[in-house]
């Protein structure tokens, strides 16, 4: 492996000197932030290249506590698209994001996205330095593995047979590095990916699936529905400039889950006025005010709406619901009775 950086060899140098000497080397080899350490220098950490392409292999090393930070104006500015692998092998790397902290520890790797503002803090344990790998994977040959694990940012282990695929492809990579020819690892690395995903996939674990450009907007689209449920002028072309969408990309986002604009608005309308018809709270309102909360123009069209949907109309629906929770109420008030005179009194 080729030596990229050497706190060791910078000991009689001064301490901005080493500052510089290391973000330069980080901001060439990985992505703009801010550094800090712990004792205020890099005195303690080294940098070893172990491949360049098509993955970028790093070993760091470091006796020292040293953070990391990218935020959303290195984001803004120095849009990388890379995302990390990164491998602990002892020590831990803490990551702080906007959608929470993880740990990983000693054994475990994990999954890091470049273009989200973080904080990376690599830390030594009592017994060893810290020591990690990290491995940068471009946007392209990441989805081409790893698709599925594009919201995922969990820790997860090697310990497996799955893991230890990964660890002895990754030995190989590292230990090789720098006399593998481009094919041969441009192959290892696809394969190394590869046994990330297939550890994954066997891990059981729940990875958050990526939500499509489509899947925002219906997500959107139903969202204004359901604010909008009662509004009786809700219609086609109002919530489409209201989600800031044609009319006719609105009918495409439709078609895309086979549904249609009426299904979409009675499929949320219809369970909201059922709710509110045997609500304790909304007991005793009128049925043409249930309606007309609900987003219907009478009462009558809210009848027949209903009865199609739930085999009565609302007022028998609502009816026999009210006499279920009354006998049932009774017969939980007599066994209550039945018990109390079961009860010897006290001598």
């Amino acid at each position: 492996m080729e030596k990229i950086f050497s706190g060791t060899s910078m000991r009689s140098a001064p301490t901005m000197a080493a500052y510089n000497a290391y973000s330069a080397i980080v901001r060439r080899e990985f992505y703009d932030g801010d550094l800090e350490s712990a004792s205020g220098d890099f005195r303690d950490v080294e940098m070893e290249k172990a491949l360049s392409s098509p993955l970028s292999i790093t070993r760091i090393t470091t006796r020292d506590e040293v953070t990391f930070r990218r935020r959303p104006h290195h984001v803004r500015k120095n849009h990388v698209g890379l995302r990390v692998l990164w491998i602990v092998n002892s020590g831990s790397v803490k990551i702080v994001r906007g959608s929470g902290t993880t740990e990983i520890l000693a054994g475990q790797a994990g999954l890091l996205d470049s273009n989200v503002p973080f904080t990376a803090s690599l830390k030594s344990s009592p017994e060893a330095n810290h020591f990690s790998y990290q491995i940068l994977i471009p946007p392209d040959i990441f989805s081409s593995h790893l698709q599925e694990a594009d919201r995922f940012s969990d820790p997860f282990p090697l310990e497996s047979i799955d893991g230890e695929m990964v660890r002895e492809l990754f030995d190989v990579i590292v230990k090789h590095g720098s006399t593998l020819g481009n094919d041969i690892a441009e192959n290892l690395s696809h394969a190394l990916l590869e046994a990330v995903a297939k550890l994954l996939r066997n891990s059981d674990i729940n990875m958050p699936k990526r939500q499509t450009l489509v899947d925002r907007r219906l997500s959107d689209i139903e969202s204004f529905i359901l604010k909008n449920l009662s509004d009786p002028e809700l219609s086609y072309d109002k919530v489409a400039i209201s989600c800031g969408i044609s009319p006719r990309y609105l009918c495409f986002l439709l078609k895309a889950v086979n549904t249609s604009f009426s299904e979409l608005v009675w499929s949320n309308r219809l369970p909201k006025a059922r709710d509110w018809l045997i609500s304790p709270k909304t007991r005793d309102y009128p049925i043409h005010e249930i309606a007309y909360m609900s987003g219907f123009k009478s009462a009558a069209h809210f009848s027949r709406m209903f009865k199609a949907n739930y085999g009565m109309p609302p007022r028998e629906y609502r009816a026999k619901h009210f006499q279920k929770m009354d006998k049932a109420m009774t017969l939980s008030g007599n066994q209550d009775h039945d018990h109390r005179e079961m009860i010897p009194e006290a001598a």
